[in-house]
């Protein structure tokens, strides 16, 4: 057998564009400014122009011939449609969670990572909740013990995760976002699946809610200026 070789610079580029796609650094409409994007990664603009061709199959970038690429905008639909599939998802791994007989190795695991959350929030770490809260919704999939459950999480997970992502800006208060997936744990703890599919809904709801109706170019730059992205 040949042994693994390590990422090809261009499999290294379009994982650091993707990851900053989806943790919201580079944000829905956000133009992909080809010299300014290369200086940063320390890459030419040949690579750049690939890695960028790579992420428009995926989906993630908008590339119009002669105007550049942007990443990929989101519309109303496109977030309802996606929470409406995620709401199947996760309240039927809900559902399961509850159902059966050693159901605490999972809630165990789940506060632990609540707890994970609340630290994380408490320094008003945005990158570390999203991290966390990530984890969260992947190990409700996990402890669901149904593998194709999994494999249609996974075919979601990549726009879940930037959509989330965007959420957690827009709503600020990293403290209630950790609050909210507690609740969740406790009301499952109690063997109350229904209560605890509707607190995930309403948690689901509430992020569609926020990005199909507040997330526009105002707020883009806003959230920007706040990070300094680009900076």
């Amino acid at each position: 057998m040949e042994p693994i070789q390590s990422r090809s610079l261009r499999e290294r580029v379009i994982a650091i564009l993707r990851d900053a796609i989806i943790n919201g650094e580079l944000q829905p409409g956000q133009p992909l400014v080809g010299t300014e994007l290369a200086s940063q990664i320390g890459v030419s603009q040949a690579t750049l122009r690939d890695a960028i061709y790579a992420l428009s199959l995926e989906g993630l970038v908008d590339t119009v011939a002669y105007h550049g690429s942007t990443v990929k905008q989101l519309s109303k639909k496109d977030i309802e449609d996606l929470f409406g599939v995620r709401s199947m998802l996760e309240s039927y791994a809900i559902r399961q969670i509850v159902a059966a007989k050693k159901r605490s190795p999972a809630l165990r695991d789940l506060y632990d990572i609540c707890d994970e959350m609340e630290a994380a929030a408490a320094l008003d770490s945005l990158t570390d909740v999203n991290r966390i809260d990530r984890r969260f919704h992947s190990a409700l999939i996990e402890h669901s013990g149904n593998h194709l459950l999994g494999v249609l999480w996974s075919s979601v997970a990549q726009r879940v995760r930037q959509v989330m992502s965007l959420s957690n800006l827009q709503q600020g208060d990293l403290r209630q976002i950790a609050f909210n997936h507690r609740a969740i744990v406790t009301v499952m703890e109690n063997e109350d699946a229904e209560e605890a599919v509707r607190l995930m809904n309403a948690h689901i709801s509430f992020q569609a809610d926020e990005i199909a109706e507040g997330w526009n170019g105002t707020a883009a730059s806003e959230i920007q200026e706040e990070q300094g992205v680009g900076k």
